[in-house]
């Protein structure tokens, strides 16, 4: 991708999803396009935080093509895991080569659709000390590595302007640096 493209980023929304997992992402992303929520279909959820939320779109209205990204935030996935049409779209975008962002239990999510296999990948119950990986076009993370995701996931879409815009990103929101 290059900067000034508008990038449209899909989110993955389902009852308890923990909306602070995916907050800064979301917040970096839209400044480059709009954010497009995805349910398993139309009712509104309510996120892990208590956030009533409906979904912009039902899972069976997307389009591949459509989609540069899909982010996948942790929560209570229980109810949602082994749901045919997310693996059956997780496996379509991983096919085109298109981005997939899991964090926390959302990297579970990712992992069962079989898109991780060969491919090194973080999550919350693998013992290392990274807090995300990038793999290809695939990034994952630990739920305390938001921040990095965040970055990191703005960094692999080439949102920031340059190198200065990256690293003045990395010291206001890691560092919490006025200038």
């Amino acid at each position: 991708m290059k900067a000034g493209v508008n990038i449209n980023t899909h989110v993955l929304i389902y009852d308890g999803f923990v909306n602070f997992e995916i907050m800064l992402a979301t917040y970096l992303m839209k400044t480059q396009g709009e954010i497009i929520t995805v349910g398993l279909n139309s009712e509104m959820v309510n996120s892990y935080e208590g956030f009533i939320v409906k979904p912009h779109k039902d899972i069976k209205e997307i389009d591949c093509d459509e989609v540069e990204i899909l982010l996948i935030p942790g929560g209570d996935i229980g109810p949602i895991e082994g749901n045919h049409q997310l693996t059956s779209l997780i496996k379509r975008l991983d096919i085109n080569g298109k981005y997939i962002g899991a964090i926390c239990s959302g990297v579970d999510l990712v992992k069962q659709a079989g898109v991780l296999e060969g491919k090194g990948f973080t999550g919350n119950g693998i013992n290392n000390d990274e807090t995300y990986t990038v793999s290809q076009n695939i990034i994952t993370a630990k739920a305390n590595g938001y921040v990095d995701f965040a970055i990191e996931l703005g960094k692999m879409l080439n949102i920031y302007s340059d190198e200065d815009d990256y690293n003045e990103t990395i010291r206001f929101f890691k560092y919490f640096e006025n200038n």
